[in-house]
């Protein structure tokens, strides 16, 4: 896939990955997003039923958390600052969480009801 702008370093080969369990997604989003602020961000969503793909602008990272404020239908929330305002991406009824570490780039890929959603952070001298 091809990415406007500033490049990450993905390869087609699959970097090394780690399921991340559910019982840990709370604590992972939390310190991903915490570790990660700021970072440059491309959030990448692909819909697995009609194929659809769309790719957001760069734009720092704010947060990433578990919502589970209605425990019948969690959700994922990644939030950006885009032109001076937050964007929250919300990601609902998610099935798997993956990380993924290439070099100095990270991606977490999300599985959700009916889509496959990729998170690229970067690091900010890149």
């Amino acid at each position: 896939m091809s990415r406007k702008g500033k490049s990450y370093n993905f390869k087609p080969s699959t970097p090394p990955a780690v399921v991340i369990p559910e019982t840990q997604w709370g604590p992972f989003m939390e310190r991903f997003g915490r570790l990660h602020h700021g970072w440059p961000t491309k959030i990448e969503t692909r819909d697995t039923v009609t194929k659809e793909e769309v790719v957001s602008h760069e734009s720092p990272l704010e947060s990433m958390e578990l919502d589970l404020e209605d425990q019948q239908n969690p959700r994922i929330n990644v939030t950006v600052k885009l032109d001076n305002k937050l964007v929250k991406h919300i990601l609902f009824l998610p099935s798997r969480v993956v990380h993924r570490i290439q070099d100095d780039d990270e991606a977490v890929e999300i599985a959700t009801l009916n889509t496959e959603t990729t998170v690229y952070v970067r690091p900010r001298d890149k």
